[in-house]
């Protein structure tokens, strides 16, 4: 066994005294029943060595009238935002807990709405995913009293845990790609400048091509961050650059196939990256070369910290936790000219 802690100990020092997860701990201890008797004995045998003693505040949440996790979220039907709920689910399961789903719409007095309801019926906390959230809208969300994680948004450690992706390097991936391809015009298709996620991949873009002597960047807003709004983009679009950069898969998507009813060949007169991975980066004539984001992860990583908050109370340290990205070659870009 691991020496005990100058600290209390936490939940998560018992897993890994006893080389098992946080989940398999908080089972020994709330539903024993679902534990092999030798792994039980082992995890009992940690919290007797490291004189473990759950948070009261906690356990007579999950014992009490509640033992619920509020999930707010801008768009439930968009895939993106259904996987980080998939990852929260699976991860409150996991800890004994169910997942309350609220759909704000990001419309700050929907989300004021959903923390008064959760409130009231004894949410143990909430995981919000805002879309173009100002930091006075989410301190008044803090302020409500009930423990809190933002996801798929950085946040300072100060304020709070946020658990979000590294849209600048994925913006810079993405391009750099374009430019390794030999695409030294590039079009970025993106979305509200209001929206931080593509102000990040955007300023990934141009960190790449100020990288490429002779590259030039160009811009494009759009509307709505749609396939029929990618669509109409390539509909418009005169002059054509020899890489594109969209900030969504589904405005690649749509890009893809405007350009395509216009006669213009993919990836051989004009390569497309989308950003995402999502379910339709894979789907239609051409394949999407994309940018992965661990989705599930930050669902799953945001619930983890809010029980962690939950259960440590003054222990707990508040986190900013970054994922990386990661490019997905397919149709849409040229293959290596060693391939």
């Amino acid at each position: 066994m691991d020496a005990i802690p100058a600290r209390p100990a936490r939940i998560q020092d018992v897993a890994a005294a006893a080389g098992v997860s946080v989940s398999t701990v908080s089972n020994v201890l709330n539903r024993p029943e679902r534990v092999n008797a030798r792994t039980a004995a082992r995890v009992r045998d940690a919290v007797a060595a490291l004189d473990y003693v759950p948070h009261p505040g906690a356990a007579g949440l999950r014992t009490g009238h509640s033992s619920s996790i509020g999930l707010v979220l801008p768009d439930v039907a968009n895939s993106f935002y259904s996987r980080i709920a998939r990852g929260a689910a699976e991860a409150a399961y996991d800890h004994g807990y169910s997942l309350v789903l609220c759909h704000s719409g990001d419309a700050p007095e929907r989300e004021q709405g959903y923390f008064t309801m959760l409130v009231q019926q004894r949410a143990v906390g909430v995981v919000v995913v805002p879309l173009g959230a100002d930091p006075g809208r989410l301190t008044r969300l803090r302020e409500r009293g009930i423990p809190l994680v933002l996801a798929d948004r950085e946040m300072p450690d100060r304020d709070g845990c946020s658990v979000s992706v590294d849209d600048v390097a994925g913006g810079r991936i993405a391009v750099q790609h374009l430019l390794d391809r030999g695409a030294l015009d590039v079009l970025v298709v993106n979305g509200e400048r209001g929206i931080r996620q593509c102000a990040d991949r955007y300023q990934g873009a141009r960190q790449a091509v100020r990288s490429r002597r002779g590259a030039r960047l160009d811009q494009v807003v759009a509307e709505e961050m749609t396939v029929a709004y990618g669509a109409k983009i390539a509909d418009q679009l005169d002059d054509l650059p020899g890489g594109v950069f969209c900030t969504n898969d589904f405005l690649a998507a749509g890009l893809c196939r405007g350009l395509t009813e216009r006669g213009v060949r993919i990836p051989e007169d004009v390569q497309v990256v989308g950003y995402g991975d999502l379910d339709i980066a894979s789907f239609g004539a051409t394949t999407l070369t994309t940018v992965r984001q661990p989705v599930e992860e930050l669902g799953r990583a945001a619930v983890e910290m809010l029980l962690d908050e939950i259960e440590a109370r003054a222990e707990h340290t508040h986190e900013t936790r970054v994922f990386a990205p990661a490019l997905v070659v397919r149709d849409s870009t040229r293959p290596p000219a060693d391939a």
